[in-house]
């Protein structure tokens, strides 16, 4: 197989898990009427440690694409509508293939750094990278609508009253470090378990070479 081929048939693989997890609703896991966290970022992770960064940006503008129609035609929070826009669902979704592939590609450039390591590392800082750029997106484009709704989250701290970024950033943080760490923890056991796979395969090779 080709290299072409592999990044094509790789990316529409994950994108393909991504379709499915969007329409069984296991992509998004709701908390609140504002806040939902999401592990689509994860099969974007995936696609762009495990394939490279052509693979990783089909995956990330298929998870960018449903997020899109999802706000569209099946909203489950307040936020939702302000996904409408391409700039706060696509784009953010694209970019996390970029950072995590220039993250990943970055810390394997360093001697003896373990590629399960910098799957993981790049895993936290992609997903981390998604919520800040959807955080910096809504501010950007949204900021009149979500105000209120991110005041509202935030009640129980009268301080924050007239806070508006400082509330809109309260209700985004714990997101951000949920999904962050379920990426890292995600993508560091599918590491392993290929690593596995190979190791396990290249012994069953080495003794049959042997016999």
């Amino acid at each position: 197989m080709t290299n072409r081929n592999r990044s094509i048939a790789i990316g529409g693989a994950f994108s393909a898990l991504i379709v499915v997890m969007v329409v069984t609703g296991l992509g998004y896991i709701r908390i609140s009427p504002v806040i939902s966290y999401t592990i689509l970022q994860v099969p974007v992770v995936l696609a762009t440690v495990l394939g490279g960064l052509v693979p990783g940006l089909i995956a990330g503008f298929v998870f960018g694409l449903t997020s899109l129609l999802k706000s569209a035609i099946m909203p489950i929070s307040l936020l939702d509508p302000c996904f409408l826009n391409p700039l706060c669902s696509v784009v953010p979704r694209v970019l996390i293939a970029v950072v995590t592939w220039l993250v990943f590609s970055g810390l394997k450039k360093i001697p003896r750094f373990p590629r399960l390591a910098a799957g993981v590392v790049a895993a936290v800082v992609g997903s981390l990278a998604n919520t800040v750029l959807v955080f910096a997106s809504l501010c950007l484009v949204h900021f009149a609508e979500i105000a209120p709704i991110a005041q509202n989250a935030v009640a129980q701290f009268p301080s924050l009253a007239g806070a508006a970024y400082i509330a809109i950033l309260l209700m985004f943080a714990p997101t951000a470090l949920v999904e962050g760490g379920i990426s890292g923890v995600i993508t560091g056991l599918v590491l392993t378990a290929l690593g596995l796979a190979r190791h396990g395969k290249a012994k069953l090779s080495a003794e049959a070479d042997g016999e």
